[in-house]
């Protein structure tokens, strides 16, 4: 069974102010320890550091985009941090961007600016089938 409070989380945008939002928005579904990275190196390394249970990230970053963090991160030479699930999160959600994200691995797409539900129903899909989004924000799990 898992345990939202025992789930660990990268957060990472180049924008505070998303960061923060979706910070919060894991925060109220009950995730315990939310990690925060300003960019797509910063991600690279703290994947490589310790694990995630999950990873919130936008596309389009100045350092590394999210294309290259996720060209890096699903390299199976990378160890178990590949198999770690992505969320993307971006405000240009165009049909090919959305094609290459799911090509590079990615495995939800979240359209800014979401609602927690939103991240909840996300959440629900990427921990699997017992992981349910309830009317008031949180995940059910």
């Amino acid at each position: 069974m898992i345990i939202p409070g025992r789930l660990r989380a990268l957060v990472v945008d180049d924008n505070a102010y998303a960061r923060a939002i979706s910070a919060n928005g894991l925060k109220k579904l009950g995730v315990g320890e939310i990690v925060e990275a300003e960019g797509g190196a910063a991600a690279i390394l703290e994947l490589l550091t310790a694990p995630f249970d999950l990873m919130l990230m936008d596309w389009y970053m100045p350092d590394v985009s999210g294309a290259g963090v996720m060209t890096v991160l699903r390299d199976p030479r990378i160890g178990a941090a590949s198999q770690t699930p992505v969320i993307l999160m971006t405000a240009y959600a165009s049909r090919d961007n959305v094609a290459r994200a799911r090509e590079l691995g990615v495995n939800e797409v979240l359209v800014k600016p979401f609602t927690t539900d939103q991240l909840g129903t996300a959440l629900g899909r990427i921990l699997g089938a017992g992981a349910q989004a309830m009317g008031d924000g949180s995940v059910f799990l």
